[in-house]
């Protein structure tokens, strides 16, 4: 048995028929074992609500959103915890030391940390820095389509159990 964090890309492929990898996810989402448990982390949730707004705001056609956030909510909220908040602030220390100078001041914005001998940022924003502490402060399985998060995420955190479709 297994707990499994969805991330909101893989969440968003699996019930978006028009995204190329949709087929693979729906195979991989069958693929879940029947005694794992499969959570939706809160901050997924709030990011797929995010986008449900937006579309509405931008009078984009909302079906789809709406079905996306209907779905996904069917699924058990892993929420952020006292213990969640100790595993982001140690995952946040450890990216940093390893990708950005800290003898500079670092900038607010993780997105916005320039990489080490590089004019490149991280591109890495706080809502995948929070999925990472969920996955690692209960030691979940992280399913994602996000290949530059295991690329930027994986070097760093070597107990990150991650899934990438």
């Amino acid at each position: 048995m297994d707990e499994l964090l969805l991330d909101t890309n893989f969440v968003s492929v699996l019930y978006d028929v028009r995204r190329p990898k949709h087929a693979a996810a729906i195979a991989h989402a069958q693929g879940f074992h029947s005694d794992d448990t499969v959570l939706l982390s809160s901050v997924v949730l709030a990011e797929l609500r995010y986008g449900l707004e937006a579309a509405l705001r931008a009078g984009q056609a909302v079906d789809h959103f709406r079905e996306t956030v209907e779905l996904a909510g069917t699924y058990p909220l892993a929420d952020i915890t006292k213990h969640t908040a100790e595993a982001y602030g140690d995952v946040k220390a450890r990216l940093a030391a390893h990708y950005i100078d800290l003898s500079r001041r670092t900038p607010r914005w993780l997105e916005d940390w320039q990489l080490r001998g590089s004019t490149k940022t991280l591109q890495v924003d706080e809502n995948d820095l929070w999925l990472v502490a969920q996955a690692v402060e209960r030691n979940r399985l992280l399913v994602t389509t996000d290949v530059k998060l295991a690329e930027r995420f994986s070097p760093v955190i070597g107990e990150l159990r991650l899934d990438v479709i």
